[in-house]
């Protein structure tokens, strides 16, 4: 099978999340060093491991595009039209309390667009990725073909009423607003399944 590019680079962002995913899963449940990183937050040992798994899959991969790491900073050039952004830990504080709600996250900018992303979770071995215009959950082991058993296509849909909203501090206008507040107002709800179902209805 012909991959495009955009579907050679969201394989890629797999591959490498499942490396990041690897490692995380592995170092789970052990004592690990923490890192502070200031303002309450910190990294662990599994955070710098699943990058440094990452990055080598990007570097074999791709060895000319620039790379953004959430605990290394950014390498090559600032300018640089292609460039690969990895949290190799979201959720390093649930991680570090033993709580398996985590993911591993690789995804790919070029000329400002986001043209391939990949989401893996360490404990059900699930991976979600796009190639930007297209959206895909990866139960397998990687190697499978879009007809093969392991992989599906995902389509939005309102049905799930599934809305996740980010209320992690700090927050720009703060201290007036309040988080509770926001999110035991009705009219939060109402305008959240609002706008997904206008999505949904965009994408169907």
């Amino acid at each position: 099978m012909t991959l495009t590019e955009r579907e050679s680079d969201a394989r890629l962002a797999v591959t490498a999340a499942r490396a990041g995913a690897a490692v995380v899963r592995d170092l789970y449940g052990g004592r690990l060093a923490r890192h502070e990183k200031g303002a309450g937050d910190f990294a662990t040992e599994a955070d710098l491991a699943a990058e440094r798994a990452i990055l080598d899959v990007l570097r074999a991969g791709r060895p000319d595009d620039a790379v953004t790491g959430e605990e290394s900073g950014p390498r090559g050039g600032a300018g640089a039209r292609r460039r690969w952004l990895v949290d190799p830990l979201c959720g390093t504080l649930n991680y570090a309390v033993r709580t398996r709600l985590v993911g591993v996250n690789v995804a790919l900018r070029v000329d400002g667009e986001t043209t391939a992303a990949a989401t893996a979770d360490p404990f059900t071995g699930e991976v979600f990725w796009t190639d930007g215009t297209r959206a895909r959950l990866s139960t397998g082991d990687g190697d499978r073909d879009d007809d093969g058993d392991g992989e599906e296509k995902l389509t939005p849909s309102a049905a799930s009423a599934l809305v996740d909203v980010n209320l992690d501090p700090p927050f720009p206008n703060a201290p007036g607003f309040r988080a509770p507040s926001l999110l035991a107002d009705p009219g939060t709800h109402t305008a959240l399944l609002a706008m997904v179902r206008r999505q949904a209805q965009k994408r169907a």
